[in-house]
């Protein structure tokens, strides 16, 4: 028979806690992503920083000018995520440091068009995934995006 200790009941509600913290965190960086990537590019910038890195189908990208400059020069595109999953990553701490706040793992899944959707034919629709690691600026408390990696899924 397995029993919860007082203790072990405490470590699960300040994990239940920062798992309701991260799902919402990364709920809202979901919202904010795919709209700025489908509707105001420009904004991306704000969800980048410098020490960012991006693997887009293999390809790696470092710094936010550089990922802004790829992302701009990417063909519009109408993104259709139909999964999404936000998961904390329990930072480490030494014996006798405050603990860290998580990072936050966001996982997506869905359909993509690159290209005008009123273009004749219309651009294809393809799956891809998206993982993101989020993490949060020591100076200004925001969280930015630590990793990203795009890939296409192939029907094989």
């Amino acid at each position: 028979d397995l029993k919860l200790t007082l203790t072990d009941r405490a470590g699960c509600e300040q994990m239940a806690d920062t798992i309701s913290i991260t799902s919402e965190g990364g709920e809202q960086f979901f919202k904010h992503f795919y709209n700025y990537m489908d509707t105001s590019r420009q904004n991306l910038k704000h969800l980048y920083h410098e020490e960012s890195k991006v693997v887009w189908n293999g390809h790696c990208l470092a710094g936010r000018a550089n990922v802004e400059k790829f992302m701009t020069e990417l063909p519009t595109s109408t993104h259709k995520p139909f999964s999404l999953d936000c998961q904390p990553i329990a930072p480490q701490t030494l014996p006798g440091q405050e603990p860290a706040d998580p990072m936050i793992l966001v996982s997506v899944m869905g359909t993509v068009q690159f290209g005008s959707i009123e273009a004749t034919p219309p651009p294809a629709q393809r799956a891809f995934c998206q993982s993101f690691v989020l993490g949060k600026d020591a100076a200004t408390g925001s969280y930015f995006i630590v990793t990203d990696n795009y890939r296409f899924l192939t029907d094989n």
